[in-house]
């Protein structure tokens, strides 16, 4: 009863009210249709784990076991395994805050002084601080390039000031100053390296290893590709036929060459991609959709109970 009856009841219940939402103008229908969202958002996050804790179960007994091609799943392992941990935001976890620090002391004149390390591009009120800018404020040009504290002969008043580095991955510390006259204001500010989503370490992983990867299969299944064209494309009926012929229309058509043997040959490659090749790419697709509409209905009514395990 639990095990099959009741998932059966309550994928009923949910896909007939998704049904119904649709036409319930109420707004207790959407905010509970929100609701479901949520809760489908979060199984789905729950299926993720899942997934990974049994990819694990079914690939450490092979590796253990010494099984054919156990190379391959102990690095499949080892690069999950490093996504994971370079995906984690553990400075948010550590709770770690990396404000710029403002320290106020009275002098004779107002100014700012700025601190940081050599790299980090300051801006102050949405302006680069360049060595222009710096000389225009009193500063050492050169004094953030060496990694020393420059002293800006500012008025009194509100400044917003913006830390940043040019690579990808760390933080953007910023910071309002009030500046009051006769008061001298000492910013301290470095931009950390960031963990996470965006953080450095999963950004390099990504830009480094696996979108090169990612390019070097799609290279490798462009011969694959080829292989299958050249067997598909024999002329043994005559719809292999119409499909070979459509296919040189519009490789010759589309190449830069095409033209120069005749202006009719881009014409008629754009016609055969616009009008017979999309009108079946649309057929396709209606025929899936239909498809799919067929089995959420089964699934609803009970009918399609495969995804409970039942054949």
């Amino acid at each position: 009863m639990l095990k099959k009856t009741l998932p059966i009841i309550i994928g009923c219940l949910i896909g007939m009210y998704a049904l119904v939402e649709f036409y319930v103008p109420h707004y207790h229908a959407k905010e509970l249709m929100k609701e479901i969202l949520d809760y489908a958002a979060i199984l789905g996050a729950a299926a993720f784990v899942l997934g990974a804790i049994n990819v694990f179960q079914v690939s450490w007994p092979k590796i253990r076991r010494r099984e054919e091609d156990w190379q391959y799943k102990v690095v499949m392992l080892v690069a999950a395994s490093a996504m994971l941990l370079a995906g984690v935001s553990w400075e948010a976890l550590r709770g770690k805050d990396d404000a710029p620090v403002v320290q106020k002391t009275a002098s004779a004149t107002s100014a700012l002084v700025i601190d940081t390390e050599p790299g980090v591009e300051v801006t102050v009120n949405g302006r680069a601080l360049s060595p222009d800018y710096l000389k225009e404020l009193g500063g050492d040009a050169q004094a953030l390039t060496r990694g020393e504290a420059v002293t800006l002969a500012v008025p009194a008043g509100e400044y917003a000031l913006g830390f940043s580095r040019r690579a990808i991955g760390y933080s953007a510390p910023s910071s309002t100053v009030v500046l009051a006259a006769g008061e001298r204001a000492a910013v301290r500010a470095v931009p950390s390296m960031q963990w996470g989503k965006d953080g450095r370490v999963k950004t390099w992983l990504y830009d480094y290893v696996f979108a090169p990867c990612n390019s070097t299969m799609f290279a490798l299944l462009a011969f694959f590709v080829v292989s299958a064209a050249f067997r598909a494309f024999r002329a043994r009926n005559t719809e292999a036929a119409l499909l070979l012929g459509s296919a040189i229309f519009i490789l010759v058509g589309m190449a830069p060459f095409g033209r120069l043997i005749s202006d009719s040959l881009p014409d008629i490659a754009n016609w055969i991609i616009e009008i017979p090749s999309n009108s079946g790419r649309r057929a396709i697709m209606m025929g899936a959709a239909i498809g799919g509409i067929a089995t959420g209905l089964r699934i609803i009514l009970g009918l399609e109970r495969s995804h409970l395990g039942e054949g």
